[in-house]
């Protein structure tokens, strides 16, 4: 901003002791300031346009990023789905087993005791 101020400065100091008439130079130092306040306006519709296009740009790679979250977000819940169903198929297969080991044993106990009792039965005394 300073380095700014110089230059007008400069430039006003140059066109007041320019050897014109008042009315050039009031003439020349308003075209000039014009001139200046086209470029600035042009500077600073660059700079917006240039933050707008990096604005989308960082707007595109965070959506990009998030998509990318929530897939690996999706396939980690998949698998742990997977792993889950496959656990607890697991444990419905190991409890099936055991309940059905269970009654065979009940049924094998169950004959024994009763051909105890037959062979009790059978004996003389």
């Amino acid at each position: 901003m300073s380095f700014i101020r110089g230059v007008l400065a400069g430039l006003a100091i140059g066109y007041l002791t320019a050897p014109r008439s008042g009315k050039e130079t009031r003439d020349k130092l308003t075209k000039q300031a014009n001139d200046l306040q086209s470029q600035w306006e042009e500077g600073v519709a660059q700079v917006k346009s240039q933050i707008d296009s990096l604005t989308g740009k960082a707007e595109a790679k965070v959506d990009q990023y998030a998509d990318k979250a929530e897939n690996y977000a999706n396939k980690a819940e998949n698998k742990f789905d997977q792993y889950k169903n496959e656990a607890q198929s697991a444990y419905n297969k190991d409890h099936a087993k055991r309940a059905y080991n269970d009654k065979v044993d009940d049924a094998a106990d169950s004959t024994k005791s009763g051909i105890d009792n037959v062979q009790e039965a059978l004996k003389l005394n």
